[in-house]
């Protein structure tokens, strides 16, 4: 008598777990960002765009352990030359001002995207002085509509 019982519980354990499997296939796995790190006065080449990190012009951001009232930001120039042609963008991480749009784009085409990721080493109360400042970026594929 207890085998239909187990039964039971069998076929819906087996229906349970491949349900499981084909719901699982319809999410997209992101792939992981793989960082490159530029040192502030050094260049560059990914993926034949040359990017060469000039200059910090804002470090305001609240250090590790210290109560701020505003987070703050960093804001960094950076040269870009593609195709040829040379450009200066500016990239601000963290908190913007009336009128700022967020935008960490370093360089965009058709099938491509070079995004700053964060400007290290993140401040302390001991390192606000003297830093050696490193952007890291990263090369993310444009999806295809």
């Amino acid at each position: 008598m207890k085998k239909p019982f187990t039964m039971k519980y069998s076929l819906l354990s087996i229906l349970i777990l491949f349900s499981s499997f084909a719901f699982g296939q319809n999410e997209k796995a992101n792939p992981p960002v793989i960082a490159v790190k530029i040192p502030l006065n050094e260049s560059i080449v990914l993926e034949g765009v040359s990017i060469k990190f000039l200059e910090v012009l804002e470090d305001s951001r609240c250090p590790e352990g210290v109560s701020c009232i505003w987070a703050g930001r960093a804001i960094i120039k950076v040269e870009v030359t593609a195709d040829g042609r040379t450009n200066e963008e500016t990239v601000i991480f963290g908190e913007l001002r009336p009128g700022e749009k967020k935008n960490t784009t370093i360089y965009s085409s058709s099938k491509y995207s070079i995004n700053g990721i964060t400007l290290n080493p993140y401040p302390t109360v001991e390192n606000s002085e003297g830093t050696s400042y490193v952007l890291l970026v990263s090369k993310r594929k444009e999806i295809a509509n």
